[in-house]
């Protein structure tokens, strides 16, 4: 089967000229579009040359008016978890919601560093990828929705997007992939490797390998496995990472959603910002503690479309159990400090989401027994000396891990205005509400004013996809006064 790829599609083809300009124009007179015409008008090499003093004195933002529009085709998800954690590019991906997988196949790593098990270890490989889309193909077969089947897709299988970033964030995602984190996974090197090779044939003046640090804290200088790597795969095979307990039903264990920080009054503060924002004098002491006052200044700045003044209160938030598939729908958020553990570390075949539909279908046994078989596989391949790097593609869609993220309270408001929604995916919906629920608790003058659109608007933003239940939905999310 062909490996996947990263293409580079298109860039600014008068980028050295863009790059230059936006260095001259600190210090050149003359207008912008003078200074853009001179930049034209020079030699290719001439404007290389000021490109390279320019970004060798640090100044690399002048790499951001350049743009590159790239297509990643059939890599594993766990190259599409890794990149759209950048959160300075712009990605649409195929959706496994609507989308059937069972035919799109899965990456194989490489087995040649195993020697004389090398051809054994990659049949009970293949085998046991063979065995996971089958059980995909039968539980599309019995009525099981897209959505839920994907959970016991393994993290091998391929995947196709976009993305479109500009240049000094591609300089960092590439050398990420190629000298930081992603060197330890070999198709992510590989892939690194040859977006630079692309990219240094077409914008030469591009610093790779200078962005960040050549090795990883915490990683080995020579590359080989610390021991907290070891712990957290010891873990992540025998079903002790998080502790013993199994999370496959839905409430087990902790609580699914904590806030762990906020700040005391935010609603005073985004007050007192709206006041500032009004040019009102004394808005640093005014009496913003009334809420009915507060939910009236709220309400105000929700009506208008810039908001900043929601951006002054920042709210920590633990998600303790999410699926890998889940957090592909976290991470698209891109206004927040969000942070995915290594999966090796703090995943395990024990803990995974139970769909309700896989249980109303009579198959929680037959879909467990999937999480069961990879594990044994997964042991049985790390013993016979499989890589670690190569050990994501046998996680499973459906095992969880915890994220942190830290959100201010606009960015708060996109996330449950679209993920409250009837429409929205069912465990991230399941997640916002409950974040919802205990931030109203809290802060009751602030977020008893948000929830999904049709509450907030009272119009449904769907169209002709509407869950049809507005009025419903509405009377839901409604907070007495």
């Amino acid at each position: 089967m062909q490996k996947g790829s990263v293409k580079l599609l298109f860039y600014n083809e008068n980028a050295d000229s863009i790059v230059a300009s936006a260095g001259r124009i600190s210090t050149t007179k003359g207008s912008a579009d003078e200074i853009y015409e001179k930049s034209c008008a020079k030699d290719k090499t001439e404007n290389i040359r000021l490109i390279q003093k320019i970004l060798s004195s640090g100044h690399t933002s002048v790499l951001e008016h350049v743009f590159l529009n790239l297509s990643f085709d059939n890599v594993s998800v766990f190259v599409e978890q890794f990149i759209i954690e950048f959160r300075l590019a712009s990605f649409t991906v195929k959706s496994r919601r609507y989308v059937d997988f069972g035919k799109m196949g899965y990456v194989t790593p490489g087995f040649g560093s195993c020697g004389e098990k090398a051809a054994l270890m990659e049949d009970a490989y293949r085998r046991h990828m063979e065995y996971l889309f089958g059980e995909y193909e039968f539980l599309l077969e019995n009525g099981i929705p897209k959505e839920d089947a994907r959970f016991v897709l393994p993290y091998s299988f391929r995947s196709n997007f976009y993305c479109t970033v500009n240049a000094r964030e591609l300089v960092r995602i590439a050398d990420e992939m190629v000298r930081g984190r992603g060197r330890t996974y070999p198709e992510l090197e590989e892939l690194g490797r040859s977006l630079i090779a692309q990219c240094e044939r077409e914008l030469p003046f591009l610093p790779f390998g200078t962005s960040g640090r050549a090795q990883e804290a915490g990683a080995g200088e020579d590359g080989r496995e610390t021991e907290a790597e070891r712990a957290g795969e010891a873990a992540f095979l025998t079903g002790e990472a998080c502790g013993k307990a199994t999370h496959s039903v839905p409430g087990a264990g902790e609580e699914t959603v904590c806030l762990l920080s906020g700040p005391d009054h935010p609603e005073e503060m985004i007050c007192r910002a709206a006041a500032l924002a009004s040019g009102v004098c004394g808005w640093r002491a005014a009496d913003m503690t009334d809420p009915a006052l507060q939910k009236r200044v709220i309400r105000d700045i929700l009506s208008h479309s810039r908001r900043r003044e929601l951006e002054q209160a920042n709210f920590t938030i633990l998600f303790n159990r999410v699926s890998l598939s889940g957090i592909t729908h976290l991470v698209r958020h891109r206004m927040q400090s969000i942070l995915v553990p290594d999966y090796l570390a703090v995943c395990d075949f024990t803990q995974y989401t139970m769909p309700e539909s896989i249980v109303k279908a009579g198959l929680r046994e037959r879909y467990e027994k999937a999480f069961a078989e990879s594990r044994r596989t997964a042991a049985g391949l790390r013993e016979s000396g499989l890589e670690r790097g190569c050990m994501p593609y046998l996680l499973l869609s459906g095992m969880t891990a915890p994220v942190l993220t830290t959100m201010n309270a606009n960015e708060l408001l996109t996330f449950i205005r679209l993920r409250t929604c009837a429409r929205a995916q069912w465990e991230v919906a399941e997640l916002a509400r409950e974040l919802l629920r205990i931030l109203r608790k809290r802060y009751p003058a602030l977020f008893s004013l948000y929830g999904p659109g049709c509450y907030m608007d009272g119009i449904c933003p769907e169209g002709r996809m509407s869950c049809g239940r507005m009025e419903e939905v509405r009377d839901l999310f409604s907070m007495k006064e």
